[in-house]
C-alpha cells in the first residue's frame, strides 16, 4: 500500500508543456501584434504632424490630433498591460509545467518583463510623440494660437 501524501504525483495534470508553451507563444505574439499596431500609428502620426508643412494648419487641428494620438495611446497602453500580465501568467504555467518533464525541459525558462516596465516605455513613448506634436505647434502657431494662414492666390483675390 502507498502511503498517503498531500502532494499530487503531477503539479499539472490538465496540460503537457508543449500545450503551456504554445499558449505562452501565441500571447505573446499577439502582444508584438499590439506593439506593432502602437509604433505604426505613433510612426504615422509624427510623420504627418512633423513632417512637411503645416503653415495652413489651425491649433485646433494640432489639438485634435494631440487628443486623438492620447487617447489611442492611452486605450492601447491598457491592452499591451493587460496582455503583458496575462503572458506572465501563461509563463508561470510554463515554468509549472516544466517541473514535470525532464532534465531538457527544465532547463527551458521564459521570462515575460514586469507589467511595469512596459507601461514605463509605453509612457515614455507616448510623451515623446506628444511633445513633437507639442513642440511643432509652438514652431509654427504659439505666437498668435493661430497658425499663419496660407497667402491669398492671384485667382481668389480676383475673386474678392
Amino acid at each position: 500500500m502507498e502511503p498517503i501524501t498531500t502532494e499530487p504525483q503531477q503539479a499539472i495534470t490538465d496540460i503537457s508543456l508543449k500545450e503551456a508553451f504554445d499558449i505562452y507563444q501565441k500571447q505573446s505574439d499577439s502582444l508584438h501584434k499590439l506593439w506593432t499596431y502602437f509604433q505604426v500609428v505613433s510612426l504615422a502620426v509624427l510623420g504627418y504632424t512633423v513632417g512637411g508643412d503645416k503653415t495652413h494648419w489651425l491649433t485646433s487641428t494640432y489639438v485634435l490630433i494631440f487628443l486623438s494620438y492620447l487617447i489611442f495611446a492611452v486605450a492601447n497602453q491598457w491592452v499591451i498591460n493587460f496582455s503583458q500580465k496575462e503572458l506572465e501568467q501563461f509563463g508561470d504555467a510554463v515554468e509549472l509545467a516544466t517541473k514535470n518533464t525532464g532534465p531538457v525541459g527544465e532547463k527551458l525558462v521564459v521570462r515575460a518583463t514586469p507589467p511595469l516596465l512596459v507601461r514605463l516605455f509605453h509612457s515614455i513613448s507616448i510623451v515623446l510623440v506628444l511633445a513633437a506634436i507639442y513642440v511643432t505647434w509652438h514652431n509654427s502657431c504659439a505666437a498668435s494660437l493661430e497658425c499663419p494662414q496660407p497667402e491669398k492666390t492671384t485667382q481668389q483675390q480676383k475673386t474678392r
